[in-house]
């Protein structure tokens, strides 16, 4: 019987865990909020118009590079 009662107690413990990993841990919206712009042609995000200009030049370099004004979200 004391097999069971530890084996209560380690999954009452694995839920507590796995409780406080779910609510802290995830950086998604960090994530989301550091990418401010996206490439219109690949769609791959990028932190800043700087970055953008060096990715658009070395990956899409048959097209006219956008202006920064006509990247920024619509508000």
């Amino acid at each position: 019987m004391a097999r069971g009662l530890a084996k209560e107690q380690a999954q009452q413990k694995s839920r507590e865990k796995a409780a406080k990993a779910a609510g802290g841990k995830s950086q998604l919206k960090t994530r989301a909020a550091a990418f401010k712009i996206t490439c219109p042609t690949c769609r791959t995000p990028l932190s800043d118009y700087k970055n953008f200009k060096e990715h658009f030049e070395a990956k899409h370099p048959k097209l006219p590079l956008p202006t920064e004004e006509s990247l920024k979200p619509a508000a």
